[in-house]
């Protein structure tokens, strides 16, 4: 197993914990992805779990939105005990049997989760980069 992971999650934590850095300057300074530095401090520290309590507008609607579909893909996963994990995470959580309780075990590795959602943002863009402007090519052709 691959040590640098753990250690890199140990770092965000004492990061946020210790020297009261924000998960936007946190992922600045380590090159990692905010939402990655967030799941990170979700499950391992107290602290930021508290905060979220207190300010729910930590975590935006698009970021709830993003992890949900992470989530949800990994049903599909090769790996069956990761399939079965995530199936069984969906159907509680669509049971309202999940809580920050749940949460703070999570074991987060941040470079593979950095790394998906990387990809995920790469993805939107280029998906974005591919529409076409309707109305410019409308214009175009009544000339």
């Amino acid at each position: 197993m691959n040590p640098l992971p753990e250690m890199l999650n140990v770092q965000i934590k004492e990061l946020y914990d210790k020297s009261d850095m924000q998960p936007d300057q946190i992922a600045e300074a380590l090159s990692v992805d905010e939402h990655s530095v967030k799941m990170v401090l979700m499950g391992s520290s107290s602290k930021f779990r508290n905060e979220v309590k207190k300010n729910p507008s930590l975590f935006t609607q698009d970021e709830f939105d993003m992890a949900k579909q992470r989530i949800t893909s990994l049903v599909f996963a090769e790996n069956e005990n990761v399939a079965f994990r995530a199936a069984k995470f969906v159907i509680n959580e669509n049971k309202g049997r999940h809580d920050l309780q749940h949460v703070k075990n999570l074991n987060v590795n941040v470079t593979l989760l950095n790394d998906q959602l990387v990809n995920m943002k790469k993805a939107i863009e280029k998906g974005k980069a591919k529409v076409i402007d309707i109305p410019a090519e409308i214009e175009h052709l009544a000339d």
